[in-house]
């Protein structure tokens, strides 16, 4: 018998999906689940030959002696020390792509909101200030502008998608050049100022590594002046005090912030996404780390990370099983 320690607040319907997975995998052996609100961590760790957990404390990892994988029921793993994982203790780390629809959904309403100023228009509107032919300000049309997609992985290859539903020219950066479907032209990062200068939109939709880690620096605003930037990938991979001052000084046109650098410790609590006032500038929308988090995507991730965990069990192929040169 295979145990599984579940670490993180679950669906109601996990074992259906373990079932379920079982089925599909042919695994007719008994897998013992052990929940965290009714097993002690120190217990669970102890027993499970496989987690689905978030990043796990070093002492409590030292525990964790049969323990051979961690399934990460999301896509980012840039909180977890690679190497003291996979290398030093020989423990697979592997996540899921379940969130890359809604993710991308969500970076394409924010490139809208940003054309079509629909919140500057709601917020002044409240004010009794009105935007669009009353004043003469026009919005902007999608068709026939230029998309930028910096990350063609699961989420940048979706966000493709809409940009060619809607007419867009749809071009990408990507570590090896190779044709991406709805991706009309793609640069390699040696190439990512050629790109960046051809683009009316950006859309940042990269993993966090060490390459990535404040990539987006002062240098890089600079060449996006004019132009529109929106981040649905990590806070770390733009310098955030470069890009508070690019939009206090008009550098960019405006930008659609998801992902942080300050974040509640717990759940409910308030609590400032910055170290900067952005909230004060009005060339921004700012959304709460919600592009991954539907309806959709929960059960999707879920359904992928247990089907993971199975296969392991069953001694099938995993899915993305996370590099330690890549870092994802």
């Amino acid at each position: 018998m295979k145990t599984v320690g579940i670490l993180l607040p679950h669906p109601a319907y996990l074992n259906e999906l373990f079932e379920k997975a079982k089925k599909e995998a042919g695994l007719n052996e008994e897998i013992n689940i052990l929940y965290r609100d009714k097993s002690d961590v120190k217990e669970i760790l102890k027993n499970a030959d496989a987690v689905i957990s978030g990043p796990i404390p070093k002492k409590y990892l030292d525990m964790a002696k049969k323990l051979k994988l961690i399934q990460v029921p999301y896509a980012g793993v840039d909180e977890f020390d690679l190497n003291d994982v996979m290398e030093e203790r020989g423990i697979m780390l592997a996540n899921v792509h379940g969130n890359a629809l809604s993710v991308a959904e969500h970076a394409f309403g924010l490139i809208l909101a940003l054309a079509k100023g629909i919140v500057r228009n709601d917020r002044d509107l409240r004010k009794g200030y009105w935007h669009g032919w009353m004043s003469r300000e026009p919005n902007m049309e999608l068709e026939g502008k230029t998309l930028c997609i910096i990350g063609l992985g699961s989420i940048g290859r979706e966000i493709a998608k809409f940009g060619k539903a809607f007419g867009m020219n749809v071009i990408g950066v990507k570590k090896t050049v190779q044709n991406v479907e709805n991706v009309d032209r793609v640069f390699s990062n040696k190439e990512i100022d050629n790109a960046i200068k051809d683009a009316d939109f950006i859309v940042i939709a990269v993993p966090t590594t060490k390459e990535t880690k404040g990539f987006i620096n002062k240098e890089m605003l600079e060449k996006m002046r004019g132009k529109y930037l929106v981040n649905v990938a990590r806070g770390n991979v733009i310098d955030e005090a470069a890009l508070f001052v690019a939009l206090k000084n008009k550098v960019l046109k405006g930008a659609a912030i998801d992902t942080w650098w300050v974040y509640p410790e717990k759940p409910y609590e308030y609590r400032y996404p910055s170290h900067y006032p952005f909230w004060l500038l009005d060339n921004i929308i700012m959304s709460s780390h919600t592009a991954g988090y539907s309806d959709g995507s929960i059960r999707k991730n879920w359904t992928e990370a247990v089907k993971n965990v199975v296969n392991f069990f069953a001694g099938k192929p995993l899915k993305n099983i996370i590099s330690i040169e890549k870092g994802y």
